[in-house]
């Protein structure tokens, strides 16, 4: 006997089967309707930070609604994405740009610095930033003000502390900047606020160097002589002789300069004890006649 599908009819006149297929039809246009896009956060083409001057650590990266506050010694870095880069980045476009005039003009590269720079500089006035005031016992506040420093006068041996390392809130570097420093003739006269101070004319007698950077290094000297007036260099345990224009590298940390007049008061004193041995020695034979004579007597 074949069975035929039956459908139960309700009270308005519709089949319940009529009201299923319905829904089936419903939930099939439903699914096959397009979707409305989603709305994402649209991927950044690059970003934009604050490094060193090495380019290798990120100091302050550039957030939405904040910028980092930028001075003239700060360095920017543009990271891209790979493939955004390969699909919006023209290579050649950077360069299609009109140079201006001041462009095509050579510029100098500072590549070195005269230590009476660095002299003149530590003698400056010097306004102290933002982050580092200074405590007013009048008005017992934090204000911003100015420091100086002021020589009135040189010992006779003088100790120059190169700055080799830089340091400030976000990171530290080493400092290969080269120094010119005269090996003769060091004159200070000008650096000197007492009027009654004498000749500050110094020569270099040693300098120690500093090879390395920030984690760890080496330390070696140069060193004159002062009884053959020749220059050596030191490594450790090893010793061997040096020549002047070898002295001047980057690599100079702390230098040591002797003054003029001390050389020769140190001169005068060597040989006044010179002579005084000699005196000695010559002295000591006649007290061995006087006692070779009293023994004869006996």
């Amino acid at each position: 006997m074949d069975h035929q599908g039956l459908s139960c009819e309700s009270e308005d006149g519709h089949s319940e089967g009529s009201e299923k297929d319905a829904s089936e039809e419903v939930e099939n246009i439903t699914s096959n309707s397009p979707k409305k896009p989603t709305t994402q956060k649209s991927k950044s083409l690059f970003s934009v930070s604050v490094v060193n001057s090495y380019g290798v650590s990120d100091i302050n990266s550039f957030g939405e609604g904040k910028l980092p506050k930028l001075n003239s010694h700060s360095i920017i870095a543009v990271e891209w994405d790979s493939e955004t880069k390969k699909q919006y980045y023209e290579e050649l476009e950077p360069e299609s740009f009109e140079k201006h005039d001041s462009m095509l003009q050579p510029q100098k590269k500072k590549t070195a610095v005269a230590l009476e720079e660095c002299i003149g500089l530590f003698t400056t006035m010097e306004t102290l930033g933002e982050h580092d005031p200074w405590y007013c016992p009048n008005c017992k506040k934090h204000q911003q003000a100015t420091k100086k420093f002021d020589l009135w006068y040189l010992p006779p041996i003088l100790v120059v502390h190169l700055k080799r390392f830089s340091y400030n809130r976000y990171w530290r570097d080493k400092l290969d900047t080269i120094v010119n420093f005269p090996i003769r003739n060091l004159d200070m006269s000008e650096f000197v606020c007492d009027p009654e101070a004498g000749p500050c004319v110094y020569d270099l007698i040693a300098v120690s160097n500093h090879y390395g950077g920030m984690g760890g290094g080496h330390y070696t000297a140069y060193a004159k002589n002062k009884i053959d007036q020749k220059w050596y260099y030191f490594d450790d345990s090893s010793v061997s002789i040096a020549s002047e224009d070898q002295i001047v590298t980057k690599a100079a940390y702390v230098l040591f300069y002797q003054r003029r007049d001390s050389q020769i008061t140190t001169s005068r004193e060597e040989k006044e004890e010179k002579e005084e041995e000699e005196g000695k020695e010559e002295e000591e034979p006649e007290e061995e006649d006087v006692c070779e004579d009293f023994m004869d007597t006996n």
